[in-house]
């Protein structure tokens, strides 16, 4: 019978089809990781890994999964997984890249707006008991119609954010390695293009969206943020090393911005002290999530789901979704430069 380790629980669902699938082995706890000697001894006999959770699938652990066949990843990009251990193997690697954009999109708008109207700091307001007479001046927010978002990555995830906002009546604005066609910008709210630092300049909102490669690595420095209008709002959702934190914390506490939020970190899981750093915590002027953007119910259902599937495919001697590493199947391998 296939053996298959599940690394941390799954939406019910794809846990059950898992069952019928083969012999299953599930961590049970979800308020923590599996340690790392207990996942390198459980994976010495499994025939299928499950990847979720960002639980590094290392060259060591593939090393000492010794009837490893096929790794199935709950995960859009599954850079935790070791593609040249698992490549070198003649392991496969399936994930499901296309499942999240639109969820992300929409969490990164959810942001924005609570970013804008400072939800968070009235909804502790009133938890406290501060709530005693209505006054004009009081948790005054900005709204978005009339305003300019800035887009920094008008990739599959920009572009969902973008037609959010010409939804919104903000006038739209976006930097990008390769400028899209007239028609692209014209369907996304007659988005304009510009140089990124033109676009920190004149923008009111700024969504950071990219990749992470070598190239965005760093990309949102001191000097970027300096550009910032006093009263702009940035909102990073695509990787933690895109935005430099301590840039970032200095302009929110001297307020020469007016907001952020924040759902990625330089720091960030496995690291045993995961997060944003310190003194951003302690800002009432900015949202701290915790890497939940594509945390959705139903999407996150749909993601297990589909990693359900491909194991089912790969039982069943199929080709399964979306592979990663197409080396092993005696394929070109897929020019991939993000680094995160």
């Amino acid at each position: 019978m296939t053996k298959i380790l599940v690394p941390q629980p799954i939406p019910e669902a794809a846990a059950e089809l898992l069952q019928e699938l083969g012999e299953v082995t599930i961590y049970p706890h979800v308020d923590r990781q599996i340690p790392r000697a207990e996942l390198l001894e459980a994976v010495r006999d499994k025939n299928i890994l499950y990847a979720v959770g960002e639980v590094p699938y290392d060259a060591e652990l593939i090393e000492a999964a010794k009837e490893l066949q096929f790794i199935a990843a709950m995960h859009a990009s599954a850079k935790f997984v070791d593609f040249a251990a698992a490549t070198a193997k003649g392991v496969p690697v399936a994930g499901n890249p296309k499942l999240t954009a639109k969820t992300a999109a929409e969490f990164t708008f959810a942001l924005l707006m609570a970013t804008a109207w400072r939800l968070p700091e009235a909804d502790t307001f009133l938890r406290e008991g501060r709530w005693q007479q209505n006054q004009s001046m009081a948790f005054l927010g900005s709204r978005l119609y009339g305003k300019t978002l800035g887009i920094v990555g008008m990739g599959q995830i920009g572009q969902l954010v973008a037609r959010k906002a010409a939804a919104c009546d903000m006038h739209i604005i976006y930097t990008k390695r390769s400028r899209l066609s007239t028609a692209e910008e014209i369907s996304l709210g007659s988005a304009e293009y510009r140089a990124i630092e033109d676009l920190f300049m004149e923008a009111d909102f700024i969504a950071l969206t990219p990749m992470l490669t070598k190239e965005t690595k760093g990309l949102v420095n001191d000097q970027l943020i300096s550009l910032m209008k006093p009263s702009a709002i940035l909102i990073n959702t695509s990787r933690g090393p895109v935005l430099d934190e301590v840039a970032l914390e200095k302009a929110l506490r001297e307020k020469r911005i007016r907001g952020a939020a924040l759902d990625v970190y330089q720091t960030e899981v496995p690291d045993p002290n995961p997060g944003p750093i310190e003194g951003l915590k302690t800002l009432p002027n900015v949202i701290l999530t915790p890497h939940m953007g594509s945390a959705a119910r139903e999407t996150r259902e749909e993601m297990a789901l589909r990693t359900v599937q491909n194991i089912k495919r790969f039982i069943a001697g199929e080709r399964p979704f979306d592979v990663f590493n197409p080396e092993v199947y005696g394929e070109a391998a897929i020019k991939d430069d993000r680094i995160g």
